[in-house]
């Protein structure tokens, strides 16, 4: 784990105290980048951060997440709360989420990040925008690898234009 200073956050006041949290570790600015064989994955940057070792949990509060893409623009992700597992880099995310998927844009409330599949999924009602869409959801699923989304349940759509 790497720990920077970074200006774009909301100022907030200091994460709790360990000692209040019953955390092994509380940490302001925290900053974490996933890696394989040499190549970035996805980072992620949060106002606060509280680490529970032995859970092998990191509780965040205001997350920016970029999820780094080869051959197409990264997926950019903010989010109020999260949980990252420390051992498997999957995480949890909660409250006003906003993901750009170029050229698309998702907002829904929860969402979770499967790391070895790469899989975004969320359970809660999404929206889906983009220049000439609307697409609303009960659940979707989002494959960074592949860069295929799948909505199920009450899907509803509008589009504006000729659809090619």
């Amino acid at each position: 784990m790497f720990v920077r200073h970074r200006s774009g956050l909301k100022k907030n006041d200091p994460p709790p105290s360990s000692e209040t949290t019953n955390a092994t570790l509380s940490i302001k600015n925290f900053h974490h980048v996933a890696i394989e064989n040499g190549i970035k994955k996805w980072s992620l940057e949060a106002a606060s951060a509280n680490l529970y070792s032995q859970e092998n949990i990191v509780k965040l509060n205001d997350i920016s997440a970029i999820f780094f893409i080869n051959d197409r623009q990264n997926v950019t992700l903010k989010a109020n709360k999260g949980e990252l597992n420390s051992k498997t880099n999957d995480m949890t995310l909660s409250g006003s989420i906003v993901t750009d998927m170029p050229p698309y844009t998702l907002t829904t409330e929860t969402l979770n990040y499967g790391h070895q599949l790469r899989i975004i999924h969320a359970n809660t009602p999404v929206m889906i925008t983009g220049a000439s869409m609307i697409m609303k959801a009960e659940t979707m699923t989002y494959d960074i690898n592949t860069d295929k989304i799948k909505c199920d349940g009450n899907v509803e759509g509008t589009f504006i234009g000729n659809i090619k």
